[in-house]
């Protein structure tokens, strides 16, 4: 990662469930800050981005992440207890938000608010 670059602080529980993960839609470089926080945490952390940011690719090629690269479906939510939606693309954030809200699953919002 980039030293120069804000560290994002962001403080996951850590709820006991194992078998469910992160989810992080969108590539660029306000995903891959809200990324390396979660990275830390005992989640797993996928990321779904048609293209990603040399930080973002840092942490793929130290195997923090795993990365689709391919548009966000709704039923990428089906395993995943925690979202963020930092694509960039107001509409697409608000669909992923929507898919979210519809579940009743927790988010991250980009100004560092919280949601369920």
């Amino acid at each position: 990662m980039a030293a120069d670059r804000h560290r994002d602080t962001v403080r996951v529980l850590d709820f006991p469930t194992p078998d469910r993960h992160v989810l992080v839609v969108g590539g660029g470089r306000v995903a891959a800050a809200r990324v390396d926080a979660l990275a830390q945490s005992a989640h797993a952390v996928t990321v779904i981005a048609a293209t990603l940011c040399d930080d973002m690719f840092d942490l793929l090629a130290e195997r923090r992440i795993t990365w689709e690269n391919r548009s966000p479906r709704a039923s990428d939510l089906d395993r995943v207890w925690l979202v963020h939606a930092a694509t960039g693309d107001a509409a697409l954030d608000a669909q992923v938000c929507g898919w979210v809200e519809a579940r009743r699953q927790w988010r991250l919002l980009s100004g560092g608010r919280r949601s369920s």
